[in-house]
């Protein structure tokens, strides 16, 4: 297999990621759309699109070129790059979608692939066989055989990085198997066969599928959802873990007349008024009808992805403050059929619930039934268990809350539509009793217990809240301004590691980490041996050496099992 695929990631929620994917030396953000440029019907030019757009990535369809023979001498002539005027990454489809469309394509898998390692395509694909929907089992059976078997060619012959479907219809034992054999030997997988299920908005069976492909590779896979370029579902298959988007939709659509929003689509004859500020709107107004049809379907097109890298930028904003959940609510309300991806959401939540992170900066909002299946729900209701209390309030869906946490996240951040008052939330608790239940809560049953009666608690001015801890004299603890959450210093960590026995709370380190930890440098994934599975990302730990010496305490910066998948990228941020 060719070239190598580099990613990081930089901040998650749920199972989303902001993520930075090396291709080629090319740096590209995720979640990341790549719009799909038709190289004998373009409608905004891979040109227009770098300098308009920012888009650092670009998708063609190499079955198109290589059966136009002057397309095709150019791109054998002068490379897929030169040929689209483009010098950022260039992504090729196969001819899938065509065999899917028409049931045969005039090429054999090996012939495309050699045609792309010949145009000097940075990212490509096989030929996979996309099986529809609602298949007979025995014909998707067969089908993903002769998938799996393109996808070994592929491995041995193609020069570039891989985007290898993953087929098997609805049948969720097939996508398991081809998820199993695509993981393990591709770092870049795409969750194939899958327009057919959005175009009759069949968005639990979406979920299903991309849930089952998700948890049958290794974490650290980049994940294409192939054909997937709407908006009202972006944000839904980022939080199942999807990193790429490729999109002909708004280019197609402009051809339509039809007017993408990030809930829906709507058709611009039908329109009075114009519901987006993009620069087209603000230019053209309505007058964007009276257009002549080339023009208006640039312009369209046009406006079309600038609603789509909008709501791109929403998702990435709500992954980096943690409010993905809140976005998901309001968004798979937008048509009642997206409402079903709520319910298969919540069957998936126990397994989402150990990628998602413990804690975060935005408010809780319970905006409806669902809020009893979210992740950090789950994770919460866990911990709960852990503090002993008398003194409780109710926050549904988390149940009976004690008091002593009510300032810790996520409950200080609490709202709903019949919130109690805070002066009833805030009853008279002592600091330390607080300090207490948020160190059984966050480090586990009978961590309060490390709190000495005689601890000076300092509070801060301006909130009221705790900020400093000190034991006879020495800083202890400090409590994160964002959350509330404790920060452990070297005597507390001491104390912690004492009372827990490994490998609880722990990330063990290899030796050759163990310097560069002591100066107080990242804990990167390919150092890290061993971690505390009841970990979850952002939470407190101890790094310890391979005789579980304390080096140092850091925040987690992913799940523990995407710790162990990576191979490169950050583990525990130290301090």
């Amino acid at each position: 297999m060719g070239s190598q695929l580099g990613f990081e990631v930089k901040a998650k929620d749920i199972g989303a990621r902001v993520g930075l994917l090396e291709v080629g030396g090319k740096k590209i953000e995720t979640p990341a759309l790549m719009p799909v440029v038709n190289p004998k019907r373009e409608v905004l030019s891979p040109r227009e699109l770098a300098e308009e757009f920012n888009v650092p990535v670009v998708m063609t369809n190499a079955y198109i070129l290589l059966r136009d023979e002057e397309l095709k001498k150019e791109a054998l002539d002068r490379g897929v790059h030169e040929l689209l005027g483009f010098d950022g990454v260039v992504a090729t489809d196969s001819g899938s979608f065509q065999l899917m469309q028409y049931g045969n394509v005039l090429t054999s898998n090996r012939e495309i692939i050699e045609f792309q390692n010949k145009i000097g395509s940075n990212i490509g694909s096989f030929l996979d066989i996309p099986s529809l929907p609602d298949a007979f089992r025995a014909r998707a059976e067969e089908q993903l055989d002769l998938t799996l078997e393109r996808a070994r060619e592929a491995k041995a012959e193609a020069d570039f990085i891989v985007n290898a479907g993953i087929q098997g219809s609805s049948y969720l034992d097939l996508r398991a198997r081809a998820a199993g054999e695509i993981g393990r030997d591709f770092r870049l997988c795409a969750v194939g066969g899958i327009v057919g299920i959005m175009e009759d908005y069949r968005f639990s069976d979406l979920v299903n599928i991309i849930a089952t492909v998700k948890r049958n590779i290794p974490l650290d896979r980049v994940v294409h959802a192939f054909g997937l370029g709407h908006p009202m579902v972006f944000s839904l298959a980022a939080a199942l873990g999807c990193d790429l988007f490729d999109s002909a939709a708004y280019a197609l659509y402009a051809r339509e007349g039809r007017y993408l929003t990030a809930t829906g689509t709507l058709h611009l004859d039908n329109l009075g008024y114009l519901p987006c500020c993009c620069p087209v709107c603000s230019r053209y107004g309505l007058e964007l009808k009276e257009l002549d049809k080339d023009e208006m379907v640039r312009e369209l097109a046009r406006h079309n992805l600038h609603v789509s890298f909008g709501e791109l930028e929403r998702v990435k904003q709500a992954i980096h403050e943690g409010s993905l959940w809140n976005l998901l609510s309001v968004r798979l309300r937008s048509h009642p059929l997206l409402l079903s991806a709520l319910e298969s959401l919540s069957e998936h939540g126990e397994w989402l619930s150990t990628l998602d992170r413990i804690t975060g900066k935005s408010s809780f909002y319970y905006l409806g039934p669902e809020a009893e299946y979210r992740t950090e729900v789950i994770n919460a209701r866990d911990r709960l268990r852990r503090v002993d209390s008398e003194r409780t309030i109710k926050m549904p869906p988390f149940g009976d809350v004690p008091l002593e946490l009510t300032s810790i996240y996520p409950f200080v951040s609490y709202m709903s539509p019949d919130s109690v008052e805070r002066e009833d939330v805030y009853a008279p608790v002592r600091d330390i009793e607080r300090l207490r239940a948020m160190m059984d809560y966050q480090f586990g049953s009978g961590a309060g217990s490390l709190i000495p009666e005689r601890v000076r608690i300092k509070n801060s001015r301006r909130t009221g809240r705790m900020r400093w801890v000190y034991l006879d004299g020495e800083l202890i603890a400090s409590l994160r301004a964002s959350d509330n959450w404790i920060i452990p210093k070297k005597e507390l960590a001491l104390r912690l590691h004492e009372r827990f026995p490994y490998p609880l709370l722990r990330v063990s380190v290899d030796d050759e980490a163990k310097p560069f930890v002591e100066e107080g440098r990242s804990v990167f994934c390919k150092f890290v041996l061993e971690i505390d599975d009841n970990l979850r990302c952002m939470d407190e730990v101890l790094v310890v050496d391979t005789d579980d010496n304390l080096i140092r305490v850091g925040t987690l910066h992913l799940s523990p099992g995407e710790v162990r998948d990576y191979g490169r990228g950050m583990a525990v941020r130290v301090r």
